[in-house]
């Protein structure tokens, strides 16, 4: 499995919109451990601000084709029914760290990370998910 999470300073996760991000941290997990990182820099940014079509979940969506998670702290609400529609789940935390949100992601703690559910369309938190 791979997650993205959206970071401008490669440390945090980006406390604004994911599409926005300067980079995505591309984290490569097998048996709950952490096996490969990746740095891929957002080409839909100009000189450190957003081009006008930055809010098209398509281009990032290409971009992290390979990824099953995307890990936030905000996304926009197009943005978020594309992504989700498209069966990536979509999972948002207040942890900014990013070492120490995908650690408690890894670690099962999750009363600090929200889940979108397409179907109800609506957040819920991840304790309360049910897996099919």
């Amino acid at each position: 499995m791979k997650i993205a999470i959206g970071t401008d300073d490669k440390k945090t996760i980006r406390k604004s919109h994911f599409g926005e991000s300067r980079y995505y941290l591309v984290i490569e997990i097998l048996n709950a451990q952490i096996v490969g990182e990746e740095l891929r820099e957002n080409p839909y940014l100009e000189s450190g601000k957003s081009k006008k079509n930055h809010g098209q979940p398509e281009e990032i969506i290409s971009l992290l084709h390979d990824c099953s998670l995307f890990m936030a702290r905000s996304m926009g609400k197009k943005s978020l029914a594309e992504i989700s529609s498209r069966k990536i789940d979509c999972i948002f935390t207040n942890i900014e760290n990013i070492g120490q949100a995908i650690s408690s992601y890894l670690d099962g703690k999750l009363e600090g990370f929200k889940y979108y559910d397409p179907d109800e369309k609506n957040f819920i938190l991840c304790s309360q998910r049910k897996y099919i």
